[in-house]
């Protein structure tokens, strides 16, 4: 099924939506990503780097700065399917963000890894999320902050298992 460019993630649109304090956590959260994605994208845009989607930075942000990954990795990872994962991964070698190598550990097996092209575009979103962190600190304070990246890391972790643990 063909995408809609104009999809609300894909046109900021989401941070604009209408919340209030007590709307749901997941709105919230959604809320948040999309500013994230907002200002991440702009940042990116500031440095020539336009043809970037959100899912495209998922990708980045799935393969680290490790030594690349196969794509079921990257698609574990984000917990998503190759099939998913595949296509966007075409996409990012076709705009020359990623290539693709044989595995050294198995000759029929590609490890995907960034261009310098790439590690540039990871590096600008990096550093635009490492900024975005350092301002939150500077409007609520290390230990907030902190009290909110444990708390919402403990619901995300308690989701990633829907028997809650038990």
């Amino acid at each position: 099924m063909p995408r809609n460019p104009h999809s609300p993630a894909d046109t900021g649109q989401l941070a604009d939506t209408r919340l209030e304090p007590d709307s749901r956590l997941g709105a919230l959260a959604r809320r948040l990503a999309a500013i994230v994605t907002d200002r991440v994208q702009g940042d990116l845009a500031g440095e020539g780097i336009t043809d970037l989607r959100p899912a495209h930075l998922r990708i980045f942000a799935a393969l680290g700065h490790g030594d690349g990954a196969r794509v079921t990795e990257i698609a574990e990872r984000l917990g998503s399917t190759k099939q998913t994962v595949g296509p966007l991964v075409d996409e990012l070698v076709a705009k020359g963000y990623l290539h693709r190598r044989r595995d050294p550990a198995d000759a029929r097996a590609k490890i995907v890894d960034f261009t310098p092209d790439g590690i540039t575009a990871a590096e600008v979103a990096r550093r635009s999320a490492e900024n975005i962190d350092r301002q939150w600190v500077d409007r609520i304070g290390d230990r907030r902050l902190a009290e909110c990246r444990a708390t919402l890391w403990e619901l995300v972790d308690e989701t990633a298992d829907p028997t809650g643990g038990h």
